[in-house]
């Protein structure tokens, strides 16, 4: 799906290309040549058919040369992991952050919304501040630590494929949790009216409507 199909169908928002201006305060487009490690995704790895799936570190993937370089140059040699995201995600129902970059490789298509950390005030955050930026496949780019974002949406019935690097123990099991800080490095705040999030104990300080994307009438 293009980008002016995508806007044509949501002309409730704004919807960016990640080429634009505007994303360079979110990160930053990496060039680095990782075909083959997409090329394993789309060949071993099938989105589930309802929901997401995260798996952090994959093994395969992680010895991928391309992808150690990638991680070299993104990270500078520190211990990083790669895994997949996968799944069929039409809205933002919470937002996330972590200390040190994320990379994204688009193994597909997709469609990521994101925001500015210094926007969320006492773990609140209105989601009309958001910026929606299409992701075509192949791009890979970086997100600063102060980007708000969290599951891709997919823009075709097959659903997304990512590849995912974080700094290696993010999103670990914490032995205590404390305000918004869900798991090691990752602070997460539901929107409000996501019941299962909050029925959980995520806290519930994503405000403002719930943005939904749809590829098709």
């Amino acid at each position: 799906m293009s980008l002016k199909q995508l806007q044509e169908l949501n002309k409730a928002y704004q919807i960016h290309s990640v080429q634009d201006e505007s994303f360079k305060t979110y990160g930053k487009i990496i060039k680095e040549d990782v075909q083959d490690a997409i090329a394993y995704v789309l060949a071993n790895v099938h989105p589930p058919k309802i929901g997401n799936c995260y798996e952090p570190s994959v093994q395969v993937i992680e010895e991928y040369s391309s992808i150690q370089r990638l991680s070299q140059k993104v990270y500078g040699y520190m211990d990083v992991m790669a895994g997949v995201v996968a799944g069929h995600n039409d809205v933002l129902n919470g937002i996330e952050y972590h200390q040190g970059s994320e990379t994204i490789v688009a193994v597909t298509d997709y469609v990521l919304v994101v925001g500015h950390l210094w926007d969320m005030l006492d773990d609140t955050y209105d989601s009309s501040l958001c910026e929606i930026f299409y992701v075509p496949q192949g791009t890979i780019i970086e997100l600063w630590s102060t980007t708000l974002h969290y599951t891709p949406i997919c823009v075709s019935d097959e659903g997304f494929l990512t590849i995912c690097l974080l700094l290696r123990g993010t999103g670990d099991k914490l032995l205590k949790r404390g305000g918004i800080l869900k798991k090691k490095n990752k602070w997460f705040i539901a929107h409000y009216d996501n019941k299962e999030k909050v029925d959980l104990g995520d806290y519930p300080g994503l405000i403002g409507k719930m943005i939904q994307i749809k590829y098709k009438k």
